[in-house]
């Protein structure tokens, strides 16, 4: 733990009372959880446009299966650390919990034009 901290939220409770410290807590979650949803609102609207676009892999070469927003990208690195998306079960965890980055591809095959 944090030395000095405790000092600190005794005498903020001795200023302002019992549930100053817990209320300030809980406003520090609740930023938090705000901005995730901010996060996430945007990434909503990404996967929205994303989808009314063409996604095409030939063959499986470069298939994209995922589409993020940079602050959604950096808020788990910050959260999880610098190899989360390098981990299969997170990636497959984070699809799951959030269906509208995943895109969808129709595969195509290559094709030779002869002239």
């Amino acid at each position: 733990m944090i030395s000095g901290w405790e000092s600190l939220a005794e005498s903020l409770t001795a200023a302002f009372g019992e549930g100053f410290v817990e209320d300030f807590k809980r406003t520090l979650q609740d930023e938090r959880r705000a901005k995730e949803e901010l996060l996430l609102g945007e990434q909503r609207k990404i996967a929205a446009a994303s989808e009314r676009l063409e996604q095409c892999a030939i063959d499986g070469i470069g298939e994209r299966y995922m589409s993020l927003e940079p602050g959604v990208f950096w808020h788990w690195i910050a959260k999880e650390g610098r190899q989360c998306w390098n981990d299969p079960t997170f990636r497959r965890e984070f699809l799951r919990d959030n269906p509208e980055v995943r895109v969808r591809t129709r595969p195509r095959k290559t094709s030779v034009v002869r002239p």
